[in-house]
């Protein structure tokens, strides 16, 4: 029986790891907008033509929520869903219309959050405000 030296063998590029694909993960999440399960995600990211597989997508995710680097609830059913959190907290005003959008800060909302919690035997509380209205070039729209 002969055998087969290393040498013979091809260089095969190795499969990324879950850390690798972390940025990736993250940057769909971000794109997704609100909360999605990893299930979603994985599906919006392979019809965008991204080859992932489902356990690499639980595993990033997973990793970038004990960075804080997401927000994880878990929706009805049980099923875990979730959502990008900025680098820096802020939120978000966004036109319903067109989807524009500006970033805000409201010191009152988080003095307002931040005793919430305890007022009702909570830690960690984490939250998100979703603002929508109408900018001032689609209300010129609907105007005219």
């Amino acid at each position: 029986m002969a055998s087969v030296s290393s040498a013979a063998v091809p260089d095969r590029p190795r499969p990324r790891r879950a850390a690798d694909r972390r940025p990736e993960v993250l940057d769909a999440l971000r794109r997704n907008g609100g909360f999605v399960s990893a299930q979603g995600l994985h599906a919006s990211m392979t019809q965008q033509g991204i080859r992932i597989g489902l356990t690499t997508v639980y595993r990033a995710l997973a990793a970038a929520d004990a960075e804080e680097r997401l927000e994880a609830v878990h929706a009805r059913g049980g099923a875990k869903a979730y959502r990008y959190l900025p680098p820096v907290h802020e939120h978000h005003l966004t036109c319903r219309v067109c989807g524009a959008g500006v970033a805000f800060f409201c010191q009152a909302l988080e003095d307002w959050v931040a005793q919430l919690g305890p007022r009702h035997g909570f830690e960690d509380v984490r939250h998100a405000v979703a603002a929508t209205g109408t900018c001032p070039g689609c209300a010129l729209d609907d105007a005219g």
